[in-house]
């Protein structure tokens, strides 16, 4: 089913779960057991954002496709009781091994799934790694979700974690640098998992307006690690 966009409306998912998709409350999964599959995870720390606004109206869903990818792309509660949680709803949603690509504080939920689900998780590419302990940046986040800040280079996550993780990893840096996902983090989660790989190139996160024209480059960039 390659080229074919994710749905976006839910009369859209309510006509395509006739064919090749199947949905579970907001998330659409592509049945295509001839592709590999890839599942996308969103960022957002008690925001609401989801995988529209971070996958589809970008285009990287759809591009993924276009490129053969089976895309599996659902909204996760950016409020959850604990990373660890988040990672175990986010596994519901795969069934065999699968490349996971994550964006800012969705990292920390692929990196629980390779921790605790390492079955279901042949690689991690990790898109702009959002920072943990910096106070300016923690108090912006909303008291509700103050339980999940804890952590050192990544929220959810220690370093001593971080060398448990035994997948291949490559990470990319926002571009440009900001406080939120300083370069900083990219380089000590390269330093701390083995193996780990910095993407030479680096893109503005996905949802933010000057990501609009970057689309073809980045998707580039993103298929040779996949």
């Amino acid at each position: 089913m390659a080229g074919q966009a994710l749905p976006r409306t839910a009369h859209e998912r309510s006509e395509v779960e006739k064919g090749r998709w199947r949905q579970t409350g907001a998330v659409n999964v592509q049945s295509d057991d001839a592709a590999p599959s890839v599942l996308l995870i969103h960022g957002g720390l008690a925001e609401d954002i989801g995988a529209e606004r971070f996958w589809v109206r970008p285009g990287i869903a759809a591009a993924l496709e276009a490129i053969g990818w089976a895309v599996v792309a659902p909204d996760r509660n950016t409020t959850p009781s604990s990373w660890r949680a988040a990672a175990a709803e986010m596994a519901e949603f795969i069934e065999e091994r699968s490349t996971v690509v994550a964006g800012s504080n969705g990292v920390s939920v692929a990196l629980r799934m390779a921790l605790d689900r390492p079955e279901l998780v042949s690689r991690l590419v990790l898109l702009w790694p959002a920072t943990a302990g910096d106070d300016v940046v923690d108090q912006a986040v909303p008291a509700r979700a103050s339980h999940l800040l804890a952590g050192d280079t990544v929220r959810g996550i220690t370093d001593a974690q971080l060398r448990d993780v035994q997948v291949p990893v490559a990470v990319m840096a926002s571009e440009p640098e900001n406080r939120a996902h300083s370069h900083r983090t990219v380089e000590r989660l390269v330093d701390s998992i083995t193996g780990a790989i910095r993407i030479n190139e680096e893109f503005p996160e996905s949802p933010r307006p000057d990501f609009i024209g970057r689309l073809d480059a980045f998707v580039a960039v993103l298929a040779k690690h996949l």
